[in-house]
């Protein structure tokens, strides 16, 4: 029973974190896109998620798109894992 409560808290967490982490990484590379030019690029990558990281990459922004990649992989596992469990 115990072991079954952890598991649960776990996949209640997991893609909760994740996906916290996922809108975070997206509005840094959306505000480091605004204060680049051109400009036009961060509102459409606001409304357009794939287009941020991509953009940002070419930016020379390298930590923040991969945690971006991180943070969507991870949300789509623990959220596939969460409604399989």
């Amino acid at each position: 029973m115990k072991g079954s409560l952890l598991l649960d808290a776990v996949l209640v967490l997991l893609p909760s974190l994740s996906l916290a982490l996922l809108v975070t990484a997206h509005l840094v590379l959306v505000a480091a896109l605004a204060v680049r030019t051109p400009r036009w690029r961060a509102p459409l990558a606001f409304v357009v998620p794939p287009l941020a990281p991509f953009w940002a990459a070419k930016e020379k922004l390298r930590r923040w798109p991969w945690i971006w990649l991180g943070a969507l992989v991870a949300y789509a596992v623990t959220l596939t894992l969460a409604s399989l469990g």
